[in-house]
């Protein structure tokens, strides 16, 4: 005959297993903290030290490049990290140019080493609301922030270089919370190198974060090949995401 247990003990039991379930649990939410910032880089933002996780399959831009891309940022904005594909890597070694079919930046609103404040944050990500909601003044803002850009390029490498954005397409926020803002939009944009015309599809997924009295302005960037690239892409953002909160 089956001998039971008695009712305490088993109460017991199962509150041990219990224990060592959540044990467990903690201790593997631990490791992948641990991991995630064994594999972030640690960046002097403005004086305050802050640590990026790696984004998969990229790798870290050259500081080189960074200072070249930053000649293009307005006063007041620097990039502090970027992450380039490693084909680009190898072009802009061997003196080629990047290609940036994938690219990630992240940029830093400088204030002297001082505290931003967090209404600052707040304006910033209001701002970004009303440019998705308002998006044929966004389109104009973008068009004569590249003709610009595309002055500098011709004059740089000799070329009759012209970049046109002719539609954006926003899609729904992916996160709007106390200290992170991200969302994606679709660029059409047309290229002209020397008469040569492509078009391009383009994601991009604009990140706010405020941190540590900073305010971060991340942007990932990726072609558009398959429809499915925008959830592709949505995917990869909140999980850099999660791995810089675990990370800092």
């Amino acid at each position: 005959m089956m001998k039971y247990l008695p009712r305490k003990l088993l109460s017991n039991l199962v509150l041990i297993n219990l224990r060592k379930l959540l044990t467990l649990f903690v201790i593997s939410i631990s490791i992948s903290s641990l991991l995630n910032i064994a594999s972030a880089k640690v960046v002097n933002v403005d004086g305050e030290y802050i640590a990026f996780p790696s984004v998969t399959p990229l790798v870290d831009a050259q500081q080189e490049l960074i200072d070249l891309l930053n000649q293009f940022q307005p006063p007041g904005n620097e990039i502090v990290i970027a992450y380039i594909t490693r084909d680009d890597f190898d072009r802009f070694e061997n003196y080629e140019e990047p290609k940036f079919p994938e690219f990630v930046q992240i940029m830093s609103s400088l204030n002297n080493g001082e505290d931003t404040s967090y209404s600052s944050f707040i304006d910033d990500i209001a701002e970004s609301k009303r440019e998705l909601i308002e998006i044929e003044e966004s389109l104009t803002k973008v068009n004569a922030a590249l003709l610009e850009q595309d002055s500098y390029i011709s004059n740089l490498a000799d070329v009759e270089f012209t970049n046109e954005v002719q539609a954006i397409i926003p899609f729904p926020i992916l996160i709007d919370n106390k200290n992170t803002f991200a969302a994606t939009i679709l660029v059409a944009n047309k290229q002209t190198l020397n008469g040569k015309i492509k078009r391009i599809g383009r994601i991009v997924t604009t990140i706010g974060i405020y941190i540590n009295g900073r305010i971060l302005n991340i942007a990932f960037y990726s072609n558009m090949i398959k429809n499915n690239n925008i959830s592709i892409q949505e995917e990869r953002v909140l999980n850099w995401i999660t791995s810089f909160w675990e990370a800092n």
